[in-house]
């Protein structure tokens, strides 16, 4: 491997991961296509891999592993995932200022939250990527960063830097894969009152689509953002607020919920991107004996594999989808439902959101990526806006007709 050390690096990129170096407390391991179990380190590898394969080997980036006390690496794990890579680095959260329950609350008292089973562990990340990262990031000297989970793979290649792309086209925020995700009534509420005593820090054009649909929202597994917009009022004065209301803990108010919300109300649909032209995946399995009435243990229940643009031939993407990633779930006694259409392969919440007919798609019409992107591939219309079409065509490529 040809190390691009020797490029030019901007010192205010960085692209950040949380570790858990074992299971993830919430979510458990993955299986690959042979149904063995993959292990946090084992996922931080591959996904290190695929960053650097397709990457960070040509557009050298600081590199930043956080973990907290419970989850520490060893010297040998740091020393074997730092070779050949550069810029990489770990960096522990001090339990006092970064990883650690708001004033007021108690462990405890977490038998007593919504949604119980997701640990405190999991909502301190939740907090950390909602809240406390941009003031880390920014007294650091970083302007701008990329998230990748420990499971998000880039699996094609990425020829130019995004953090320049970003900088370049006044964006301000990004994601790839599209969702809907609600934040509930007490979140609701909360944006409710600041809309009320705050009326001149939204545009009325921001609030009325946002209020179209509050539950269109971004999948942040990946995330670009400029920090420096997550530091300034009003998008940093409404963080404040949310973290004050403590519904991150109590209420398991997601990360993704909120910086959803803070790109819709506080930025332009110009300077938000989608992300298009690179295959990207993210994949959560059910855990319980039922996530739904399609989703029994042991299947795809959230993300999947998003296509890039100009990514596969359509026998090549089919048979990708297919024995890649379908197969990983043919020897579940429950049989799992995945379904494949020609930009997604995986679960149910992102491919619905992604099309442009859907409920999510008066707002995905107006950003970047959704159009600028679409001119590039004369199937992706057809795919949007024609599902008879869609699933003729992938008939016709091979296997049977019954795609879910």
């Amino acid at each position: 491997i040809s190390l691009a050390i020797n490029k030019d690096k901007k010192k205010t990129d960085v692209i950040v991961y949380l570790a858990q170096f074992g299971n993830h407390s919430s979510y458990g391991a993955q299986l690959d296509a042979n149904r063995q179990a993959i292990t946090g380190l084992s996922k931080l590898n591959k996904s290190l891999e695929l960053l650097y394969t397709n990457y960070a080997y040509d557009f050298p980036t600081d590199v930043i592993i956080f973990y907290d006390s419970m989850n520490l690496p060893d010297a040998d794990t740091m020393t074997a995932l730092q070779r050949n890579r550069p810029y990489l680095q770990f960096r522990p959260l001090d339990e006092k200022k970064w990883w650690s329950l708001p004033h007021g609350l108690q462990p405890w008292q977490h038998y007593f939250w919504k949604r119980p089973a997701f640990s405190i562990g999991y909502r301190l990340m939740m907090r950390w990527y909602a809240v406390l990262i941009w003031f880390y990031l920014y007294g650091e000297g970083y302007t701008h960063c990329m998230r990748l989970d420990d499971d998000s793979y880039i699996l094609s290649k990425i020829k130019y830097n995004l953090f320049d792309y970003m900088r370049d086209n006044k964006k301000k925020y990004a994601f790839v894969q599209p969702v809907y995700e609600p934040g509930g009534d007490e979140f609701d509420g909360l944006v409710n009152k600041y809309l009320k005593e705050h009326p001149t820090s939204v545009s009325q054009e921001s609030v009325d689509l946002y209020n179209q649909d509050r539950g269109v929202g971004f999948y942040n597994n990946f995330f670009m953002a400029d920090v420096t917009f997550f530091m300034t009022p009003p998008a940093s004065s409404f963080l404040d607020i949310v973290d004050a209301s403590k519904l991150i803990f109590t209420h398991r108010l997601g990360d993704l919920v909120i910086q959803s919300a803070v790109a819709r109300l506080f930025l332009s649909p110009k300077e938000v991107h989608w992300f298009r032209d690179f295959t990207y995946e993210h994949m959560t399995l059910c855990r319980k004996e039922k996530c739904g009435p399609m989703i029994p243990q042991g299947c795809p229940q959230n993300g999947g594999v998003s296509r890039g643009i100009g990514q596969y031939t359509e026998v090549e993407w089919r048979r990708f989808a297919t024995e890649d990633v379908r197969n990983r779930f043919k020897n579940n006694p429950k049989r799992c439902s995945v379904p494949i259409n020609q930009f997604f392969v995986g679960a149910d919440d992102v491919r619905d959101c992604s099309r442009l007919r859907s409920r999510c798609g008066f707002y995905l019409k107006l950003i970047s990526g959704a159009n600028d992107t679409a001119k590039d591939a004369a199937w992706l219309q057809s795919a949007f806006e024609d599902e008879t079409l869609r699933n003729k065509t992938l008939c016709q490529i091979g296997g049977d007709c019954n795609i879910s």
